[in-house]
């Protein structure tokens, strides 16, 4: 599966406070930051929504929604693209089968990819 980034907001330990998130939100282009064990294991998203009205002091544990969405690295691409198309969503998380955070899919990074692949070749 192509398009995962390793970029994904700094990921957080479940005792980070709402203020470290805040600032590490504050200079990236996703709207969530991952909660993930020590041995990189998802446990919960914390959505930028949700911190604005937090109180500093909350913990990422408190602020997470435990066990979101997430696809497998063997996902075909062609299908991912389709599945978040007809929900209307931009990205995935994608794990390997334990849950361990392999990175994020990004649907337009994917379809521009896949059309350049599609693309006829100028070979002579």
């Amino acid at each position: 599966m192509p398009a995962t980034s390793s970029t994904v907001t700094r990921p957080r330990a479940r005792s980070t406070p709402a203020a470290d998130i805040r600032q590490t939100l504050a200079a990236s282009r996703y709207g969530f930051a991952l909660v993930l064990s020590a041995g990189r294991i998802v446990l919960g998203r914390v959505r930028r929504s949700v911190l604005a009205s937090a109180d500093a002091s909350s913990t990422a544990e408190e602020l997470m929604e435990p066990g979101p969405s997430t696809v497998r690295f063997n996902t075909r691409a062609d299908e991912l693209i389709q599945r978040l198309a007809k929900r209307d969503l931009k990205t995935a998380v994608v794990t390997t089968p334990n849950g361990c955070l392999v990175g994020i899919f990004h649907r337009a990074a994917a379809e521009t990819a896949l059309a350049e692949i599609a693309r006829p070749s100028c070979d002579t």
